[in-house]
């Protein structure tokens, strides 16, 4: 499920978790005509002696962090379809944002069709 985030008047975050974890936030910046993608994922992992001789707790014997980030930025001049551009600017907008109105001198002269590859 995708949840939706209202960063300022020109930008909204879109924000999945991943089943294996990880978080991918897309963020649609309405002012830049960017759309900026980070995948994000962060694994520990520890490992623990169940007891010793000398003592009858479990002791931490190490303590693993990883993090793992990716970033990707694309202009709206590079989408082959419009559709999930128009449809971000008007969750922007029920959100209390006011971008810039999607003309073609916004998207660079898409001159694309709005509708995806089957119609």
């Amino acid at each position: 499920m995708t949840e939706y985030a209202k960063e300022d008047d020109y930008t909204l975050r879109a924000i999945q978790n991943l089943p294996t974890g990880g978080t991918l936030s897309r963020y649609f910046n309405f002012a830049a005509g960017q759309i900026v993608t980070i995948f994000s994922q962060k694994a520990e992992m520890s490992d623990k002696i169940q007891s010793s001789r000398y003592s009858e707790y479990p002791v931490a014997t190490s303590v693993s962090t990883a993090l793992t980030s990716q970033m990707h930025v694309q202009n709206f001049s590079s989408l082959d379809y419009t559709a999930e551009l128009e449809q971000m600017h008007a969750i922007l907008k029920e959100q209390g944002g006011n971008p810039p109105a999607l003309d073609e001198k916004l998207i660079k002269k898409i001159d694309k069709p709005s509708k995806g590859p089957l119609g």
